[in-house]
């Protein structure tokens, strides 16, 4: 089998680490099974172990202690619970990266909008200074139409109230 190596290396020496899951396998338990039997004469290995695929429901519920009280020994490749972890561990770190970046727009719009606003309200500000520079010579009033002004609009001052209330009375 060819490893992350890129080496092609027998399934006796086929570890987690160095097996490369297919693509669209990756739901699926990957293991290596075998019944170890060896030569007694010998000693030469008899057994092939093979790399077998199971379903992740039915690998966890019935196929690893069957296989186990039937004598195979069982080294797993790839477990899909680790790779699910993985998974969503890079799909949140995905998600916050992207969370930071909006955030990170949002305040420079925020910012942007900001430094308009002020300066817009500070180009007001030099008008309006040296718009009222030029008014009051061109805007000045008699003092005899401006006595009893206060300036404010709304009510008016008590002493006028007074006035009004005790010209109403003599009539």
């Amino acid at each position: 089998m060819i490893t992350k190596d890129g080496r092609d290396t027998p399934i006796e020496k086929l570890t987690p680490d160095n097996y490369i899951v297919p693509k669209g396998e990756e739901k699926d338990y990957h293991a290596v099974i075998e019944v170890v039997q060896f030569d007694t004469k010998t000693g030469k290995r008899l057994s092939k172990p093979r790399v077998q695929k199971f379903g992740k429901k039915i690998f966890e519920a019935h196929v690893a202690e069957s296989l186990r009280k039937q004598g195979y020994t069982v080294t797993i490749l790839h477990d899909p619970n680790v790779w699910l972890k993985e998974q969503a561990a890079a799909a949140e770190k995905a998600k916050a990266e992207q969370a930071a970046a909006k955030a990170k727009a949002d305040q420079e719009k925020f910012d942007a909008a900001v430094a308009a606003a002020v300066a817009k309200a500070l180009a007001e500000k030099e008008q309006q200074a040296a718009g009222t520079a030029a008014e009051p010579a061109a805007t000045e009033q008699p003092a005899e139409q401006s006595a009893g002004k206060t300036g404010k609009p709304g009510r008016p001052p008590k002493d006028q109230k007074e006035a009004a209330e005790q010209g109403t009375q003599e009539k």
